[in-house]
């Protein structure tokens, strides 16, 4: 049984050193981790929404397993703004509790969360006000003793008056997002940034073996950078939003990227994709009825494709 409680998180925190600290078996909401077959997440939904929508997406863990988040559709047409918040669990003596609005969020339009590795990190996208900005941004919180510090605004190499969203960080301190800035392969394209001393610099495109002119967002790193998955509406999907993944040979050198199985990608669409800490499974969100909702497969649906 899920109960609704009020929590504190006690952790330190320190800039910006990541250090991968993970517990071996990570208890995913009680559930039975799927195999190479795909199968619904929490039975598709995180939270009933009023008109009975599957509108819970992009799920994350923290490393230790004791926390996760997840992205929320929550307008109404009585209510319409903000159309997303970030919600969370928590698991508290062997019982998750939730879910809760995120101490951060309610207030304006926020949205894709990740964890760092170490779990002392959370990155989101939000609209809220920022002078350099008239769109989206990316945003992240320090652990604190007490739970979360306020958002902290990535900085302007990484964020433009274009949008960006989607951020995801990897083990090396590598930031990969999605940004609509020009000079890029099409309108949204994925990018990377190094994070050094608290600031976050060197933004690279991922180049033309990942970005196109069809578009890319809800991009993934693995943690050790060998691989991103990220979504795509492309001519060999019909044009339908599907998961791709391509795998890092070199330094920001990229495999032409791949569609994954049919097992992910079905006329349903494919999007949102997220990875446990574990590496071990892929959660995903299908967007068309009648299998709209939260899925997850194990991420041998990627091995597979990995280059001899």
């Amino acid at each position: 049984m899920i109960r609704v409680v009020a929590f504190t998180v006690i952790l330190t925190s320190s800039l910006p050193n990541i250090v991968i600290s993970q517990e071996k078996d990570i208890d995913y909401l009680g559930q039975q981790p799927p195999g190479a077959k795909a199968e619904l997440f929490f039975n598709g939904a995180l939270v009933k929404h009023p008109q009975g929508e599957r509108r819970s997406f992009n799920v994350v863990f923290s490393p230790k397993g004791d926390e996760m988040f997840f992205s929320y559709y929550k307008a109404t047409t009585e209510r319409p703004s903000p159309e997303y918040e970030i919600k969370t669990y928590k698991r508290i003596s062997d019982e998750w509790v939730g879910p809760e609005t995120a101490s951060f969020s309610g207030h304006f339009w926020d949205v894709d969360i990740s964890f760092s590795p170490d779990g002392n990190y959370i990155f989101f996208s939000s609209d809220r006000p920022q002078p350099n900005s008239a769109n989206s941004d990316i945003y992240y919180c320090i652990r604190l003793a007490d739970g979360w510090s306020d958002p902290i605004y990535a900085g302007v190499e990484v964020n433009s008056s274009f949008g960006e969203v989607y951020p995801s960080i990897s083990e090396k301190n590598s930031l990969f997002f999605r940004s609509s800035r020009p000079g890029g392969y099409g309108d949204d394209d994925l990018y990377r940034a190094d994070w050094v001393n608290g600031n976050f610099v060197n933004v690279k495109n991922l180049g033309p073996n990942i970005n196109t002119s069809y578009g890319e967002s809800n991009a993934v790193i693995a943690t050790d950078e060998s691989y991103i998955v990220f979504c795509s509406s492309r001519p060999d999907g019909n044009h339908r939003q599907q998961i791709y993944v391509s795998f890092q040979t070199g330094d920001n050198i990229w495999t032409k990227a791949v569609p994954l199985g049919a097992e992910v990608n079905t006329m349903a669409e494919a999007g949102a994709p997220s990875l446990t800490p574990d590496g071990k499974y892929l959660i995903f969100k299908k967007s068309r009825v009648p299998d709209r909702g939260l899925y997850w497969v194990s991420t041998t649906v990627i091995e597979e494709l990995r280059p001899d």
